[in-house]
């Protein structure tokens, strides 16, 4: 990782309020929050199965179709939007990390993996900047100092 991304992740993380913690392994469903719907469990087993091989494709409509049987349970949209992030499709990652959260507010791993998004797209944007040339060459200059700025302050903490 550069420093321009490391920076970005210090800056994102603390300008956006997010907890640090601890990358991890996603989290299996609370036993209080499992879906009543049995085709519902086994779609999300079968997700959570794909995400731990790493095959995000074979997750997404998995997760997609669990959400269908149980629309309001936040570990299958903490899980699809990690799917959909890890597929590239980071603003339907941040719709469905932020719906996660609406219905369970402290859920740690869906603010890690909020935070990690921020992070992308932060760095989609620098990219954007970056293609602009000497057009974005002032705010990519400005956003890099700002960035330095807010990584200092962190430090201080």
């Amino acid at each position: 990782m550069n420093r321009m991304a490391v920076a970005l992740m210090f800056v994102i993380m603390f300008s956006s309020g997010n907890s640090w913690a601890s990358e991890t392994a996603p989290a299996a469903m609370e036993s209080n929050e499992k879906p009543q719907d049995k085709e519902a469990v086994s779609l999300y087993d079968q997700g959570i199965e794909a995400s731990h091989h790493h095959d995000f494709q074979k997750a997404l409509p998995l997760f997609e179709q669990a959400l269908k049987e149980d629309p309001n349970n936040p570990d299958i949209l903490n899980m699809l939007a990690h799917s959909q992030r890890e597929t590239g499709d980071i603003d339907a990652a941040l719709v469905n990390y932020k719906k996660a959260i609406e219905l369970r507010p402290k859920f740690p791993e869906a603010h890690e993996y909020l935070g990690e998004t921020y992070i992308q797209a932060a760095l989609r944007e620098v990219e954007i900047l970056k293609s602009y040339g000497s057009d974005g060459k002032e705010e990519l200059e400005d956003f890099s100092e700002d960035t330095k700025e807010s990584v200092e302050k962190l430090n201080q903490e």
